[in-house]
């Protein structure tokens, strides 16, 4: 499907992958920005990004195999499956030059890919994730994920947001419970499955930017800070007083921090 010539119009995408069926949108024109979400989310969860930042580029949102409106059907959900599935989307929409932000289980998507076939990705944003970090720490995740849960908690969603905005909470819930996304456990192992080698990682000659939030439990930025020391050029940008889900709680630091990264105003 061709992009509309309304710059503000959405286009639906079905792309046929490894026999699935994989769902995007694209909204916007400029250089392309894909967005890949975490584990509580779909293409819907990024509602508070779209708008904003199709101002000045073509922003791409998309399912990972189960979530959302994408199939799996084939059994397979593993990381180098959801990464095979990222680069047709990229194929498909004829992307070039792209910006890809991977957000928790997204970046290990985002970042697997970019390791197949860097020449299809300008440059790499990681927002709250441990991916690159020890396995035991995507491991531990297990036990935090069922810490809470209600029709206005989540997780991933601080106690504070979830006081003060209740109803973007039960949004939330209820955006993560579209599709036959797989259990958070299988996810979690395949996360912590995901080998990334030194000297894959060192070899990388694209930007990295990392995006740590300040008071996130499960991606801390001290840890963050051990992936980033991986790579051969990798920044790091704390959003302070923030948690886990930072891009939803405070959309627009985040949303202005990946802009300036997009745009190379800052790394």
């Amino acid at each position: 499907m061709t992009a509309s010539t309304d710059p503000r119009a959405r286009d639906v995408h079905v792309i046929a992958s490894q026999g699935e069926t994989i769902y995007a949108e694209s909204t916007g024109r400029g250089r392309p920005l894909v967005l890949c979400h975490g584990l509580g989310g779909n293409h819907a969860i990024w509602w508070r990004q779209v708008h904003t930042l199709a101002a000045g580029h073509r922003v791409v949102t998309w399912d990972q195999r189960g979530f959302g409106n994408s199939t799996a059907v084939t059994g397979d959900v593993s990381i180098s499956a959801a990464a095979a599935d990222l680069l047709a989307i990229l194929t498909e929409l004829q992307l070039a030059d792209a910006v890809v932000v991977g957000q928790s289980m997204g970046a290990f998507t985002a970042l697997r890919a970019a390791l197949i076939d860097p020449s299809r990705i300008s440059s790499l944003v990681i927002s709250t994730s441990l991916v690159a970090t020890p396995r035991a720490h995507t491991e531990a995740l297990h036990a935090a994920v069922g810490t809470r849960s209600g029709r206005d908690q989540h997780p991933v969603v601080s106690d504070q947001f979830s006081a003060a905005e209740p109803d973007l909470v039960i949004l939330y819930n209820l955006i993560a419970s579209f599709g036959q996304k797989p259990t958070s456990a299988a996810m979690l192992a395949h996360m912590a499955e995901a080998e990334f080698g030194d000297d894959e990682l060192e070899a990388l000659r694209i930007p990295v930017s990392f995006i740590a939030a300040e008071h996130d439990p499960f991606c801390p930025p001290d840890v963050m800070q051990y992936a980033q020391k991986r790579f051969a050029d990798a920044t790091m940008h704390v959003i302070g007083g923030a948690s886990h889900s930072v891009y939803y709680e405070n959309p627009q630091a985040w949303n202005d921090l990946v802009s300036a990264i997009a745009d190379g105003e800052l790394r």
